[in-house]
């Protein structure tokens, strides 16, 4: 069995693909900018289970060759341009979340790979403000309202999970995914939500950090309870995913200026500026998110909570990787 994932060699795609290694399982990296630093650790022992192939999910060329070459039996899509760059480039936006998603979908039906997984978002919801309280935490029947300060990005999410349910009816795919809460872990570069990782890698190394929206409040998930959701949903008997085919990941609710003093228990010493202008939420998206469907359908429980849980493995992987010279 082999796994492809697109945006293979990001946070989440490197996590996950050290789980199918270390199960004996074969990956395929597929990534428009691969990021050697960041799976250079996945490589030691697993001799050619681990393949890394430059290539861009806007070209389906591209993506059937790589499902082909690799006999890929499950496509794991995590390539999107992120909310702020979306807002800023609306047609790469469009061309990447968008005809990307249809190009991985028609490359699993064109290159018979049976299972589709898709990243989706929170950003499909509004902020907690726009339900009401006995609504919250948000499950996933609720009002689609996309959230406010990314409606490029959530838009294409809301559409995103339409495209993939009409796969799976028309052509006989399996296809499910996750709504993930901000993802925080070591490592993390790009996108507004990047602040959660990077707060802990810097301190972790002795450097100075700003961070603003001190007051907002956010759904916070750690990288590695993320990777074992997939995991379970390319575990899933196919008919559980046609019951309900995108689940939250859930997430710890906190203030960033409560995740930022969280940090500095854990960090005794660290350098951290707060700014605020007094934001109630982070580019409107929900900041109370249920897992529980997960956890009911699929049996999967968050292991990295409550949020101190998380940052102190991140802390630790951060130290270490610094000690071994590595780029962050």
């Amino acid at each position: 069995m082999t796994t492809l994932i697109t945006g293979g060699t990001g946070l989440i795609g490197a996590s996950l693909a050290a789980k199918l290694l270390v199960r004996g399982e074969r990956v395929t990296l597929l990534d428009v900018a691969p990021a050697d630093w960041r799976i250079a650790h996945l490589r030691d022992g697993v001799g050619d289970r681990l393949t890394v192939v430059r290539g861009d999910v806007t070209s389906l060329v591209d993506l059937l060759e790589a499902v082909r070459a690799h006999r890929a039996t499950a496509i794991v899509h995590l390539a999107y341009v992120l909310g702020a760059e979306s807002n800023e480039r609306p047609e790469l936006a469009t061309r990447v979340n968008v005809v990307g998603t249809a190009n991985v979908l028609e490359a699993a039906r064109l290159g018979g790979a049976s299972r589709v997984l898709l990243a989706s978002s929170i950003a499909v919801y509004g902020a907690d403000e726009e339900y009401r309280p006995e609504e919250l935490p948000l499950r996933e029947d609720v009002p689609l309202r996309v959230a406010r300060g990314v409606p490029i990005y959530g838009g294409g999410k809301v559409y995103l999970e339409h495209l993939g349910a009409h796969y799976a009816r028309r052509c006989g795919l399996t296809v499910a995914g996750l709504r993930p809460s901000i993802v925080y872990g070591w490592g993390r570069e790009r996108g507004a939500s990047a602040f959660a990782g990077e707060v802990v890698d810097r301190a972790a190394a002795g450097q100075p950090v700003t961070v603003d929206f001190g007051d907002a409040r956010v759904s916070l998930v750690y990288v590695e309870d993320v990777a074992s959701q997939f995991l379970a949903l390319l575990d899933a008997d196919p008919g559980r995913l046609e019951r309900r085919r995108f689940f939250n990941t859930g997430g710890d609710t906190c203030t960033v200026r409560e995740l930022v003093d969280a940090v500095r228990r854990l960090i005794p010493g660290a350098r951290i500026e707060v700014r605020s202008k007094g934001e109630r939420d982070l580019a409107g998206l929900a900041a109370s998110v249920s897992d529980r469907s997960l956890a009911q359908e699929l049996g999967v429980r968050r292991e990295f909570t409550p949020l101190e849980v998380g940052l102190r493995h991140q802390v630790e992987i951060a130290r270490a990787r610094a000690g071994a010279g590595d780029r962050r």
